[in-house]
């Protein structure tokens, strides 16, 4: 594939802007959305139509279901990234197989079949709609992380790219989690999403910029007979074998599955936790949501400083102790001890600029692993298959989510107290505490090179 040259890689790092955006859009709003459990003000625009139109139960099984299917699919579809052949290249085509289903399916879940209390018809359909739609997107961003190794030319591009990812996921989260809030305040959740769809058009920016040569295998061995370079390709078992075997790698996924658990729960319903036991109404959200993302940018630069001094290993345990720490002032700001909501923004929004040391570290560390991982193996090997890579990291985020905001989030938020409608989602924060922690004394037995990397020689 021909690289990408530098001053194109920022345009090419928005690509992804757009569906992640709208990834987020079903995640920590659609979803919840089909429910009025755990709000306490807004609830009208919070949710679809003000009722409960799922039956929570079944429907948090299907969500289950959708990010398992979600997960499995990760591998198959790297492979097929990875090894597709046709005239106009592997990547692009792949792309486009995803993209096309990843919209429809969107703009379906902004359209329940009927307005009626605990829907089972609402609930298969919302259900269906998932497992397509999260399968799809997989597709499609999988096979575009795959490119990251692809079009840059050395280790420095990598963390340029990923850098400019991590840039544009800030401003993708700014929007998501301080905007969004204020728009609420005068629209439904629902027609936020549908406005927000035509930023879905940024994936098409892959279409422009790669340039690939046909994957055709007489056109493969032309290539060869006229003495070009041609990675080798990695067949689907060998390259879960090679990815599997990969130990520092394995290591990264454990650390960053546990700690995953507790963010996706987080993501998912930061809403609902800071209109319930925070007590607060659309502009004080989209303030604390402000506080902890408008500083990313200067905090990444923080965090880089870091991590060149103390390495990658380091440099992520103390952002995973900033989250931690974030969500504690989170849980001190409970509408049941302190009654002044005054006092609750406060301590929320102080929570918030502490946390937001830690977003950019979470936002470039799993774009910059896994394109490093598979960077490395194809200079030492000359075999390419770098989607894997992603795919295996999706499949344990995948499997991780879906426990976290499905069977655990889904679940606890429906506790109640006889004068606390809303216990259930106060106990979020200690959860996600309680993996950041175990994250952090995990981290320690991560492989030497983790440490050392990201250090200045």
């Amino acid at each position: 594939m021909q690289k990408i040259k530098r001053n194109y890689l920022p345009l090419y790092a928005l690509s992804g802007f757009g569906p992640g955006l709208i990834n987020l859009m079903i995640t920590a709003y659609l979803i919840d959305g089909l429910s009025t459990a755990g709000f306490l003000k807004n609830i009208e625009n919070w949710t679809y139509a003000n009722k409960t139109i799922v039956m929570t139960a079944l429907f948090s099984v299907f969500v289950l279901i959708a990010k398992i299917v979600d997960g499995v699919a990760d591998v198959p579809l790297a492979s097929l990234t990875d090894t597709l052949k046709t005239r106009w290249g592997k990547r692009r085509p792949a792309i486009l197989i995803g993209y096309i289903p990843m919209i429809i399916t969107y703009i379906l879940f902004c359209f329940p079949l009927e307005i009626a209390e605990h829907s089972l018809l609402n609930t298969i359909w919302f259900g269906v709609l998932l497992i397509f739609f999260f399968t799809s997107y997989t597709l499609t961003l999988v096979t575009y992380y795959g490119t990251y190794s692809e079009v840059t030319e050395n280790d420095s591009d990598r963390h340029y790219l990923s850098s400019w990812k991590a840039f544009f996921d800030t401003i993708q989260y700014s929007i998501g989690y301080a905007v969004i809030p204020l728009m609420v305040g005068g629209l439904n959740i629902r027609h936020i999403a549908l406005i927000l769809s035509p930023l879905l058009l940024t994936m098409i920016i892959p279409f422009f910029l790669l340039k690939e040569q046909s994957t055709l295998p007489e056109d493969v061995a032309k290539r060869v007979e006229a003495g070009e370079t041609v990675e080798e390709e990695v067949p689907f078992l060998e390259s879960i074998k090679l990815t599997i075997m990969n130990k520092g790698f394995l290591m990264w996924l454990l650390v960053f599955g546990i700690f995953f658990f507790g963010l996706q729960m987080f993501l998912a319903g930061q809403n609902v936790l800071a209109s319930g036991p925070m007590g607060l109404n659309s502009w004080q959200i989209a303030i604390i949501n402000s506080a902890a993302f408008a500083p990313v940018p200067l905090m990444l630069y923080f965090y880089r400083k870091v991590m060149k001094k103390k390495g990658f290993r380091f440099a992520f345990q103390t952002a995973m102790g900033s989250f931690a720490v974030a969500m504690l002032m989170f849980s001190i700001a409970y509408i049941k001890w302190i009654p002044n909501e005054y006092i609750r923004l406060a301590i929320g929004a102080t929570g918030g600029a502490i946390g937001s040391y830690g977003l950019g570290a979470f936002f470039s560390a799993p774009y910059a692993i896994p394109a490093q991982a598979a960077a490395d193996e194809l200079k030492a090997t000359g075999k390419s298959h770098p989607s894997m890579y992603f795919a295996m990291q999706g499949l344990c985020t995948a499997l991780v989510g879906a426990l976290s905001t499905s069977v655990v989030w889904l679940n606890v938020k429906e506790i109640t107290l006889p004068d606390n409608p809303v216990f259930g989602a106060h106990l979020m924060p200690y959860i996600v505490i309680a993996a950041c922690v175990i994250a952090i004394i995990a981290a320690n037995y991560m492989p030497k090179e983790y440490n050392e990397m990201g250090k200045e020689k």
